[in-house]
């Protein structure tokens, strides 16, 4: 699943991994908005805050992954300074963004960026990491991976790092987390699986879209809603999925081959889509 994949345990979760038991996805009616930065080959929109700036990267035309924010009718690009590729995928309502970037060796850090200041993210022994969401408090949730090239989902808060494995896993990774501390990831289980799961005061409950050969978890909004991908394999196509109240709804994105929901807020998602022809778009939706 192209960029989105990118120390023992010291969380434990004791919940015992269910399937959401949930009827089959279905559509609803959407309203679409399709989103390019001017000049992109490629525009992916990974999240949205309350006030509805929306953050992602585009790939210009020499092959260069640029961060980039939607501010009303507005695109501002950025990158990190003395980096050869910028990713944006999270925004909380205090306009801190989170990412990451690789730099002139080629290694992924993780970054935050407050106030016109880049901060790398790093857990100690990383060699690979990306952070993928922010919520008011500044508590940043993420994954990285260890000497063994093993993934791991984390949490920092205030300075503090913490690791998080799905019991059985072969792969975890933190997604989305709101103001609540509500996380949601993906895992991979022993039989090389993936499923998306939710973390919600120490319970942990498996997400599972009925009938999907893979499920991917990517946001959790302050209503609990939650947004990802799911397909057929890992391999795709794809299509988005909204998770609320007990119900799946998919997000396919009309004459689209492949959609993929990333973000959301109270009323608004976006995500990404693929045209006919080929070429990556970004996209909002909204009910």
């Amino acid at each position: 699943m192209p960029k989105h994949r990118i120390a023992v345990s010291f969380l434990t979760c004791l919940a015992i991994a269910i399937s959401l038991n949930l009827s089959a996805p279905q559509a609803w009616a959407q309203k679409f908005t399709t989103i390019d930065v001017p000049g992109a080959t490629e525009t992916d929109c990974n999240n949205i805050n309350s006030s509805g700036t929306i953050v992602g990267f585009y790939v210009d035309s020499s092959g260069v992954d640029h961060g980039f924010a939607v501010i009303g009718r507005k695109i501002k690009s950025f990158d990190v300074p003395g980096s050869t590729a910028t990713l944006a995928y999270g925004i909380n309502d205090a306009n801190q963004v989170v990412g990451w970037y690789n730099d002139t060796s080629g290694i992924t850090h993780g970054f935050v960026y407050k106030s016109g200041k880049f901060t790398t993210i790093d857990p100690p022994g990383a060699t690979l990491t990306n952070a993928w969401s922010v919520n008011k408090s500044g508590v940043i949730d993420g994954a990285y991976t260890d000497s063994s090239g093993v993934y791991h989902g984390f949490t920092l808060t205030g300075g503090t790092y913490t690791t998080y494995d799905v019991p059985g896993s072969i792969l975890t990774e933190f997604t989305g987390l709101n103001d609540a501390g509500h996380q949601v990831g993906i895992f991979i289980d022993s039989s090389g699986v993936e499923h998306g799961f939710a973390l919600i005061k120490g319970k942990f409950t498996q997400i599972d879209v009925p009938g999907s050969g893979i499920t991917a978890a990517d946001r959790i909004n302050n209503q609990d809603a939650v947004v990802g991908l799911y397909g057929s394999s890992s391999s795709g196509p794809f299509s988005g999925y909204v998770l609320a109240a007990g119900k799946f709804t998919t997000i396919m994105y009309p004459g689209s081959t492949e959609t993929r929901t990333r973000g959301l807020n109270a009323t608004t998602a976006v995500g990404r889509y693929t045209d006919s022809a080929g070429k990556i778009h970004g996209y909002a939706v909204t009910k």
